[in-house]
Protein backbone atom coordinates (compact mmCIF):
# COMPACT_ATOMS: atom_id res chain seq x y z
CA UNK A 1 0.00 0.00 0.00
CA UNK A 2 1.52 2.80 -1.19
CA UNK A 3 2.40 6.07 1.49
CA UNK A 4 0.24 9.27 1.76
CA UNK A 5 1.62 11.74 0.22
CA UNK A 6 1.63 15.10 2.70
CA UNK A 7 -0.20 18.17 1.13
CA UNK A 8 2.39 20.99 0.22
CA UNK A 9 0.71 23.30 2.55
CA UNK A 10 -0.09 21.13 5.48
CA UNK A 11 1.71 21.47 8.30
CA UNK A 12 5.30 18.74 9.27
CA UNK A 13 4.30 16.32 11.03
CA UNK A 14 6.47 15.08 13.39
CA UNK A 15 6.48 12.01 15.00
CA UNK A 16 6.92 12.17 18.77
CA UNK A 17 8.29 8.64 20.81
CA UNK A 18 8.65 8.76 24.57
CA UNK A 19 7.65 5.91 27.36
CA UNK A 20 6.38 8.90 29.66
CA UNK A 21 3.11 9.70 29.39
CA UNK A 22 3.95 12.92 30.66
CA UNK A 23 6.79 14.11 28.55
CA UNK A 24 4.81 12.90 25.79
CA UNK A 25 1.80 14.83 26.57
CA UNK A 26 3.86 17.85 27.30
CA UNK A 27 6.08 17.80 24.23
CA UNK A 28 2.87 17.40 22.29
CA UNK A 29 1.02 20.19 23.63
CA UNK A 30 4.13 22.06 22.90
CA UNK A 31 3.96 21.16 19.27
CA UNK A 32 0.59 21.00 18.52
CA UNK A 33 0.80 24.98 20.17
CA UNK A 34 3.87 25.87 17.43
CA UNK A 35 1.20 24.18 14.56
CA UNK A 36 3.24 20.97 13.68
CA UNK A 37 0.93 18.09 13.14
CA UNK A 38 1.85 15.30 16.16
CA UNK A 39 1.15 11.66 16.39
CA UNK A 40 2.96 9.62 19.47
CA UNK A 41 4.44 6.57 20.64
CA UNK A 42 5.27 4.83 23.51
CA UNK A 43 8.77 2.96 22.44
CA UNK A 44 10.51 2.61 19.43
CA UNK A 45 8.22 -0.93 18.21
CA UNK A 46 5.12 1.69 18.52
CA UNK A 47 6.81 4.07 16.76
CA UNK A 48 7.65 1.63 13.58
CA UNK A 49 4.19 0.72 13.72
CA UNK A 50 2.87 3.90 13.36
CA UNK A 51 5.56 4.76 10.62
CA UNK A 52 4.06 1.92 8.66
CA UNK A 53 0.65 4.13 8.28
CA UNK A 54 1.86 8.07 8.23
CA UNK A 55 4.75 10.05 6.69
CA UNK A 56 6.61 12.17 8.85
CA UNK A 57 8.95 15.26 8.32
CA UNK A 58 10.90 14.49 11.86
CA UNK A 59 11.21 12.11 14.42
CA UNK A 60 11.68 13.12 17.95
CA UNK A 61 12.82 10.33 20.50
CA UNK A 62 13.74 9.65 23.82
CA UNK A 63 17.07 7.47 23.76
CA UNK A 64 15.59 5.09 26.97
CA UNK A 65 12.61 3.50 26.88
CA UNK A 66 11.05 -0.51 27.44
CA UNK A 67 11.05 -2.78 24.08
CA UNK A 68 13.19 -1.00 21.30
CA UNK A 69 15.26 2.20 22.55
CA UNK A 70 16.34 5.85 20.83
CA UNK A 71 19.34 3.91 19.33
CA UNK A 72 17.63 1.05 17.50
CA UNK A 73 15.05 2.72 16.49
CA UNK A 74 17.22 5.65 14.66
CA UNK A 75 19.30 2.77 13.23
CA UNK A 76 16.27 1.41 12.08
CA UNK A 77 14.74 4.04 10.30
CA UNK A 78 18.50 5.55 8.87
CA UNK A 79 18.60 1.77 7.18
CA UNK A 80 15.57 2.48 5.59
CA UNK A 81 15.60 4.23 2.08
CA UNK A 82 12.15 5.50 3.02
CA UNK A 83 13.16 7.33 5.89
CA UNK A 84 16.92 7.45 5.93
CA UNK A 85 16.68 11.38 5.20
CA UNK A 86 13.84 11.86 7.70
CA UNK A 87 15.67 14.45 10.56
CA UNK A 88 15.45 13.32 14.05
CA UNK A 89 16.08 15.04 17.69
CA UNK A 90 16.79 12.61 20.27
CA UNK A 91 15.96 13.37 23.66
CA UNK A 92 17.32 11.97 27.17
CA UNK A 93 17.59 12.92 30.88
CA UNK A 94 20.96 10.98 31.19
CA UNK A 95 24.33 12.23 30.84
CA UNK A 96 25.86 9.53 29.09
CA UNK A 97 24.69 8.83 25.90
CA UNK A 98 23.93 5.07 24.63
CA UNK A 99 26.72 2.99 23.38
CA UNK A 100 25.17 2.59 19.50
CA UNK A 101 23.95 6.18 19.07
CA UNK A 102 24.93 7.31 15.59
CA UNK A 103 26.44 10.92 16.61
CA UNK A 104 27.48 12.61 13.29
CA UNK A 105 25.29 10.52 11.13
CA UNK A 106 23.43 13.25 8.51
CA UNK A 107 20.04 12.69 9.95
CA UNK A 108 20.61 12.63 13.64
CA UNK A 109 20.54 16.54 14.59
CA UNK A 110 20.95 16.77 18.15
CA UNK A 111 20.91 15.19 21.52
CA UNK A 112 18.38 17.45 23.70
CA UNK A 113 18.72 17.07 27.23
CA UNK A 114 15.72 16.79 29.89
CA UNK A 115 14.61 19.31 31.20
CA UNK A 116 14.23 20.87 27.60
CA UNK A 117 13.96 24.43 27.01
CA UNK A 118 10.84 24.92 25.06
CA UNK A 119 12.27 27.33 23.14
CA UNK A 120 15.19 25.43 22.36
CA UNK A 121 13.48 22.78 21.55
CA UNK A 122 11.26 24.64 19.05
CA UNK A 123 14.48 26.32 17.77
CA UNK A 124 15.93 23.03 17.12
CA UNK A 125 13.00 21.60 15.20
CA UNK A 126 13.14 24.34 12.48
CA UNK A 127 16.75 23.59 12.23
CA UNK A 128 16.25 20.15 11.54
CA UNK A 129 13.01 20.35 9.09
CA UNK A 130 15.21 23.90 7.12
CA UNK A 131 17.87 21.11 6.91
CA UNK A 132 15.49 18.03 5.37
CA UNK A 133 15.79 18.90 1.89
CA UNK A 134 20.16 18.92 2.34
CA UNK A 135 19.34 14.92 3.64
CA UNK A 136 16.99 14.05 1.16
CA UNK A 137 19.02 14.84 -1.70
CA UNK A 138 22.14 13.71 0.48
CA UNK A 139 20.60 10.73 0.65
CA UNK A 140 19.98 10.06 -3.31
CA UNK A 141 23.51 10.77 -3.92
Amino acid sequence: MPKPVPLPDAPPAVLLVDDSAVVRVKLKKLLDSAGYRVAVARDGLDALEVMRGQTFELLITDLEMPNMDGATLIAAVQSKAQTRAMPILAITGHEQLPAGLPLGSSSLRQVLRKPWVDAEVLAQIAAALNAAPALRQAALA
